[in-house]
This record gives C-alpha cells, structure tokens and sequence, in this order.
C-alpha cells in the first residue's frame, strides 16, 4: 500500500503539461500553479506528454457525454477481454421483457448511475419476480393513492419512471461468491503501473433495506423481495480486509483463501487492471478504482464497475487521513491523486 502524500511533498515542475479540473479540488488545483506546473483544462491545449490528473470528460467525435462514456466503457471493457476479465452476462432492462418472464431467476437488477450499494435488488424467487412487477406498475402508472401528501412532496416522487426504470436499470447475471458474505475486491490503481491500494470488502447478508429511492422503498416495505441484501460496500456496513499484509487472523486467512488471492490469476487481475489503466490514462486520469467479484464456480474473476473518480475512504482512513466531511473527501481525494502524480513523475524521470 502506497503512502498518500501531502500536498507540500509533490514535487516541482519541470514544465510538466497537467490536464485538471478544478472543481474536483481547489486545493490541488492552486498547489498544482504554485509548483510551476502549466495546468490545462481544455482538451485542444494539451500535447502528447500531459499528464491528465482528472480524466477528460469530452471527446469532440462524440455529440455528447453519454456517447462519450458509452465509447470509454467498451475500449475498457475490451482491453480487460484481452485478458479473458469480462463483466457478468449484462441485458439492458425492458419493462416488456419483465412481463414476458424473459429474465432467469436468479439475477441483480441494479441502477448503474448508483454508487454504494443503492438501487441493487436481488430476485431469486418467483414471489420477488412478482412483487418486482407489482412495484414497477406502481411505478409505471404513478398509482400513489395510498401515498401522504408529506410523501408527495419528496423528491423521489418527481420523476418519470417511464424512462428512470428503461434509461438506468441493467439485468445483471447473479455470481456465487465463496462464503457466506457477499464479497468485492477493490483494486486502486496508477497509470505509473502502481497499485495504490487493494482490500476485500464483505458483509454478511442481512434483511434487504433500500429506502433511499421509491423504487427501493416499494421493494422494501410494500411488495417486499427475498431479504438476502448483495451489498458488500463499506458504505453500507460492510468491512475492508486489506490486502497484502504480512499476516491474518484466521478468520481473515480463510476468507482470502477461499478468493485465491495468492493465486496466479489474482497476478494476473492486478496486472491487466494496472495495463488498461495506463493505456487509457487520458480517459481516467491519474487514478482508477476497479471492483471486482469472484465467481467460486468457475473460478473467475468478473469487473463489476471501474470509478475514475473512486471513494478513497478506506485507503485514506487506514493512513489516519480525516474522511468524514465534505471537505475532508475533497482533500483525500486531492492527496491519492497528488500521491499518484508524484510516482507518475518519479517513473517518468
């Protein structure tokens, strides 16, 4: 695990071109200037040897940002498929196709515009596939008779979920992890070929609990699923079991055991994530955060999502780095990407 830096420690400019915007950290941003650095935000001012500390976020073949992020996900996608690393078997959700039965229990439906466990609901029984129908009519045809005008009011209840449910929602195909806990693994990542950081999350299954949107509300408490919850984010209680470390407490061993983390294909998962970052570098910026599961069936392991800008909580509060306040995640963040800008510079010496 790779020591986060404080600001003061990059190092200065030698007339280093650095594409950044300023709105992901001010602090950086003015550390960056005071350093010498030329400090770009505009895509046409950059040359071949910026290094781009937050990744573009526009392409100018692109008509939009959407086509833009839709061309990143599949040349990532692709160059994680060179090394056999695919996503679960992925179908974009029909509201038709529900009715039809066309989806094989078990599946994960999930928003993919969410972070944190949100909007991830778990079907496994005929009376969840059911109940999930019931919500999305409810949905569908704005039934909120039984709804209380301090209700109405909630934000939640102001959107067209015609197009919410189509637009967002993917079918994803369910993975049998080892163990009784429901497990990720996050890989934190530098274009310099540096793995910043690398932990397991997991938490055991608990009652399903997903009030934060309607949908989540009715799955929930009104046409309630199985309450086996997937969730394995530290956000939502889950644990982080750091990797790497010289010893374990048994408990944790078997844990890793069980994932084959010592194992050549673990090697294999880190070089290929360390590999696409760097080949896509100006897409990404300066640090990537890959999440992965493992499939104890086929032995595999499956990229679920990769952040371009990743939650750095668990990397920064395991060095003691205050992550609590809105601000206090700014500065973390600022600081993983001045410490992967400083070994980006140091391998490019």
């Amino acid at each position: 695990m790779e020591r986060i830096v404080d600001y003061r420690e990059l190092p200065n400019s030698n007339g280093q071109s650095i594409y950044f915007r300023m709105e992901t950290d001010p602090k950086l941003y003015m550390t960056l200037l005071m350093k010498g650095y030329k400090v770009i935000n505009n895509i046409k001012d950059s040359t071949k040897d910026t290094i781009y500390v937050t990744g573009r976020r526009q392409d100018y073949t692109c008509k939009d940002f959407e086509e833009y992020k839709a061309l990143v996900d599949s040349k990532i996608q692709e160059s994680l498929k060179e090394d056999n690393i695919v996503k679960p078997k992925l179908t974009r959700f029909s509201f038709d196709d529900l009715l039809n039965h066309k989806y094989k229990i078990p599946f994960v439906l999930k928003n993919e515009n969410q972070n944190g466990g949100r909007e991830k609901f778990l079907i496994e029984t005929e009376e969840d596939y059911q109940n999930l129908i019931d919500a999305c009519f409810f949905l569908m045809e704005k039934n909120l008779f039984n709804t209380t005008p301090e209700a109405l009011s909630d934000e939640k209840f102001k959107i067209d979920y015609d197009k919410y449910l189509n637009m967002n929602f993917i079918v994803q195909e369910y993975i049998e992890t080892p163990t009784k806990f429901n497990t990720t693994v996050r890989l934190l990542t530098s274009p310099s070929g540096d793995l910043l950081y690398a932990s397991l999350k997991y938490k055991e299954p608990e009652d399903y609990k997903d009030d934060t949107s309607l949908l989540g509300y009715l799955l929930s408490e009104v046409y309630p699923i199985s309450t086996r919850s997937i969730v394995s984010n530290t956000l939502s209680g889950g644990k982080n079991l750091l990797l790497g470390e010289n010893s374990y407490k048994k408990h944790d061993k078997k844990l890793l055991d069980s994932h084959n983390i010592k194992s050549s294909k673990f090697d294999d998962l880190v070089n290929s994530s360390l590999k696409t970052h760097k080949k896509y570098q100006e897409e990404l910026g300066i640090i990537c955060g890959y999440d992965y599961i493992y499939n104890v069936e086929d032995d595999k392991w499956y990229l679920l999502e990769y952040h371009s800008r990743p939650m750095v909580g668990d990397y920064s509060k395991r060095q003691s780095i205050p992550y609590y306040t809105k601000e206090e995640k700014l500065s973390a963040e600022g600081r993983v990407r001045a410490t992967a800008l400083t070994l980006s510079l140091k391998n490019n010496r």
